[in-house]
């Protein structure tokens, strides 16, 4: 008789379970931030936090949690972090200094990060970041094409500095550690917002040639959707196309139909297991359902004309580090874990950050006169405004927002009647429009 091993569902349950028993610490007005970061015939591996998420944007303890696949049996949790030994290591490697210091700095989503200085120049400070989700050796390498390639005041990187042998680290430990130069200024969601509207112009106009040169950057053909991959060979960085792992999609996909019909799959997947929502899905699931399972091929064969092109698929104000006494001047755009080769419009949702304030829900009101910045953004990538307003794009669009906002975000029971309302939506409207433009 074959051996029953529990799979994902049931071992995610399990591990909710343990965090919010306390076993990392209270959780009382706290959300478990948790990444799969390693999985084996035998065992399923995380990395777990708990973390306020109104409070400020601090450094927060992670922790590596394994669960027996065979017994189910939850191992003592494990604080993430890098020694002083190990960084000490590292920055050696990397750059032939020597380590002088090292703080905890603010972590990205997916990693924890120190800051760095070396007895050789105190001036400059490094950032080195343990990270569990990202190719670093692939991010490295592409990091080094784009500041090789691309103009650095249209789009900087953080030098980077490879560390020997990093790539197999990370193939056996699940976690890999990138060093990249501290760029001095405040993440643009800290400043965005509060910018005049001519001064948002100005930015949106140099976020267009940002992702402008992104979308120019050299693909192999035929061009196929998925994770772009980066590799140093003699010191020419090749590219490739590998399966998506942002949404778990597989692939590569060399059809764009097939790349939305599994999007939209994955999504559905999202919306049944998202609790918290249970007006919304007695609502809309059983519909959703049907037209997921049976009306997908309803996409429309013009959608495979739309451009697949490199981007990096975060490039959201959170990942821009601007001037903090010019806040328009754009310092370096930094994380780049979700690096695809994907239809351009599939950046959708970043890009509507540019005209449209922050929101819990991830898609809040759009700023005053958002019209203007849309027409500053398009208008200074003229060859791309075109696209933007093909009917392949719109098409693509259509089916690719469904996918976007078929799962709504947990509503906090504290808002009142019309913030209620508002918050869902923009979900209620994407699907509404679907399900009467594609009845049974």
């Amino acid at each position: 008789m074959a051996e029953q091993l529990i799979e994902l569902d049931e071992a995610v349950s399990a591990l909710l379970a343990f965090v919010f028993s306390g076993a990392i610490g209270s959780p009382k007005e706290k959300g478990v931030c948790y990444a799969l970061v390693k999985t084996t015939p035998t065992e399923f591996s995380w990395s777990v936090a708990l973390e306020d998420i109104d409070g400020p944007a601090l450094p927060i303890d992670r922790y590596w949690i394994q669960i027996d696949r065979r017994s189910k049996e939850i191992s003592s949790p494990q604080r993430i972090m890098i020694s002083e030994a190990d960084l000490s290591e590292a920055i050696l490697s990397a750059t032939g200094q020597h380590l002088a210091s090292s703080t905890r700095f603010t972590d990205g989503a997916l990693s924890i990060s120190y800051k760095v200085t070396v007895r050789e120049d105190p001036d400059i400070a490094y950032v080195v970041q343990l990270r569990h989700h990202g190719n670093v050796a692939s991010m490295d390498s592409l990091m080094t094409l784009v500041s090789r390639t691309v103009e650095p005041h249209i789009l900087p990187v953080p030098p980077v500095y490879p560390i020997p042998g990093e790539k197999r680290r990370q193939e056996v430990t699940g976690m890999g550690r990138q060093i990249t130069r501290l760029i001095p200024g405040v993440v643009a969601s800290e400043t965005y917002p509060h910018l005049s509207h001519d001064e948002k112009l100005i930015f949106v106009r140099r976020m267009a040639l940002a992702f402008q040169a992104c979308w120019s950057l050299p693909l192999p053909e035929p061009r196929l959707i998925g994770e772009l991959i980066a590799t140093d060979v003699g010191g020419e960085v090749i590219l490739s196309v590998k399966p998506d792992r942002h949404h778990g999609l597989g692939g590569p996909f060399s059809s764009v139909r097939e790349y939305l019909r599994a999007y939209i799959k994955s999504s559905l997947v999202a919306l049944e297991k998202q609790e918290g929502i249970e007006e919304y899905k007695e609502r809309f699931l059983e519909q959703i359902r049907d037209l997921v399972h049976n009306r997908l091929r309803n996409i429309p064969a013009i959608v495979e004309d739309i451009p697949i092109v490199a981007m990096h698929s975060d490039m959201g104000p959170h990942n821009i580090i601007v001037s903090r006494r010019t806040p328009i001047d754009i310092e370096a755009i930094i994380d780049w874990e979700f690096v695809a080769s994907a239809p351009f419009a599939s950046l959708h949702r970043i890009i509507e950050m540019f005209f449209r304030e922050p929101a819990s829900n991830g898609f809040g009101p759009e700023y005053d006169r958002a019209g203007e910045l849309r027409e500053a953004f398009w208008n200074t990538i003229p060859d791309w405004k075109i696209w933007a307003e093909n009917e392949a794009t719109q098409v693509f669009l259509e089916w690719f927002r469904f996918g976007l906002f078929m799962k709504p975000e947990w509503r906090p029971q504290d808002l009142s009647e019309s913030e209620a309302r508002e918050f869902w939506e923009e979900n209620i409207r994407v699907v509404n429009g679907m399900l009467q433009k594609y009845p049974e």
